[in-house]
């Protein structure tokens, strides 16, 4: 091995957040699933959805929500599997979800405790990832 090349072992925060992320995925899908199996429960989501839109800043349809989780599973599989193997693009992916989550959850919800949860999360996870030991991680 050359001397100039160095090896950057994986921050166990790197492992955390992807894991924490790939299974919260997994999990979140089966709750979606469920709540179009049951009319039930779409329907007390339809009526938490109206509840929520007359605090929203912008309406979004209810369908977009529920297709947005369903296309959000994947992204967020996908980026915190190569995450895990060091690359940047999963990386900047994953950042750029997260945030376009917190975008929407202020659309949907205006200025809620889901959003600063979210915006929290968001913003703990960004000072975790672009530390400078986690940036080398995925720049080597």
């Amino acid at each position: 091995m050359p001397k100039n090349e160095t090896i950057t072992a994986r921050p166990l925060t790197v492992s955390v957040i992807s894991w924490f992320f790939m299974l919260w995925a997994i999990f979140s899908v089966i709750l979606k699933v469920f709540l179009i199996i049951n009319p039930e429960a779409y329907r007390q989501a339809l009526e938490l959805d109206q509840t929520l839109s007359t605090q929203s800043f912008l309406h979004v349809p209810f369908w977009f929500q529920l297709a947005h989780a369903f296309i959000g599973v994947p992204i967020i599989i996908v980026s915190s599997i190569f995450m895990l193997k060091g690359r940047l693009w999963a990386l900047i992916v994953f950042l750029v979800w997260i945030y376009g989550v917190v975008l929407l959850t202020l659309a949907v919800s205006g200025l809620s405790i889901s959003l600063y949860f979210k915006l929290f999360t968001a913003i703990l996870i960004t000072v975790f990832l672009t530390r400078s030991k986690h940036l080398a991680y995925f720049l080597n």
